[in-house]
């Protein structure tokens, strides 16, 4: 019989919390993912454009640094709604949004014929995985 309250079967003070863990859950992955992005496109847009792109692709630093700011913005939107203990049409709205922006964007790799199919393939599986967390997430508000 495992005991409800030993402190290494426990998985929260609350037993209710895995209905607030998964949405809150959710969002810090989201926003480290979009951060860890981010990072990598205003910190080192050359090896980013080495990294996702064939070989021969122009780089564009002032591009791949506007969107690491905005990749900056939506970590900061996740990982701030994260701190929301109670479902709130407010933090539903950023799983939406959050679902939305990791669930289309191995689409939009795959119709530009610049990526590298290595980078296509891993950011799929990445990017669904944190898409489809959410998106879970949500659909439980």
């Amino acid at each position: 019989v495992v005991q409800r309250n030993h402190p290494l079967t426990r998985t929260s003070r609350n037993d209710n919390a895995h209905a607030k863990m998964d949405a809150q859950g959710a969002l810090k992955i989201a926003g480290i993912a979009s951060a860890g992005y981010s990072a990598q496109m205003i910190g080192v847009p050359t090896l980013a454009n080495k990294l996702y792109f064939k070989e021969g692709h122009p780089e564009n630093k002032n591009m791949s640094r506007w969107f690491g700011h905005a990749l900056a913005t939506c970590s900061a939107a996740q990982i701030l709604a994260s701190g929301d203990s109670q479902p709130s049409k407010a933090r539903k709205a950023v799983l939406l949004a959050s679902a939305g922006q990791y669930l289309t964007a191995p689409l939009n790799m795959l119709s530009q014929k610049e990526f590298k199919p290595e980078m296509v393939a891993l950011n799929t599986v990445t990017c669904g995985v944190v898409g489809a967390l959410c998106l879970k997430a949500a659909l439980k508000e």
